[in-house]
């Protein structure tokens, strides 16, 4: 048996909805990372031009905003970070006087991560340029094209963290 033929057995026994696969350039999940992919490569490009921000401090930073006060431990499980990266990310916030460490007002054993005033105004100056980059990205779509993919997305990461928590618990 050729290994194109072994490959089309094995992916054969496991595909049921996924659209025909011929090399990994066609998995759903490889073309949604290549996606990501291009879509950090040009926004490193201009976050750290326009903003002197990586992404990974933007990302910080605009959830902060979002959830102040915000425990370092509950940014890296929406981030995706370990401890050692996040704090690296926070360090650099710090230093650009992006966010500040206070006490959490639900343990006050405990810190939390709060933006500062140019924290905000840098979020709300980023957050234009980030809403015109998806606007560009999304515009061959159409405004129904968009509101599926938004629905699909939600859906697909919804599931997916599920499938991840679910081999996690398994796991310990």
């Amino acid at each position: 048996m050729s290994d194109d033929s072994t490959f089309s057995a094995a992916v054969a026994d496991h595909v049921r909805k996924h659209p025909e696969v011929s090399s990994i350039e066609d998995v759903i999940t490889f073309r949604l990372r290549r996606l990501v992919a291009i879509g950090e490569k040009a926004g490193q490009q201009w976050s750290e031009r326009m903003f002197d921000l990586k992404l990974n401090e933007w990302r910080l930073l605009a959830l902060i905003v979002a959830h102040a006060p915000a425990r370092a431990s509950d940014m890296a499980d929406l981030l995706f970070m370990d401890k050692s990266q996040m704090s690296r990310v926070i360090k650099a916030l710090e230093s650009k006087d992006f966010i500040k460490n206070a006490n959490d007002p639900k343990d006050g054993r405990a810190n939390a991560l709060k933006p500062t005033g140019k924290g905000k105004k840098t979020y709300a100056s980023v957050m234009v340029e980030v809403m015109r980059s998806n606007e560009r990205v999304l515009a061959p779509l159409s405004l129904e094209e968009v509101q599926a993919f938004d629905a699909m997305l939600e859906k697909l990461t919804q599931h997916t963290r599920a499938l991840l928590d679910a081999r996690i618990a398994q796991e310990t």
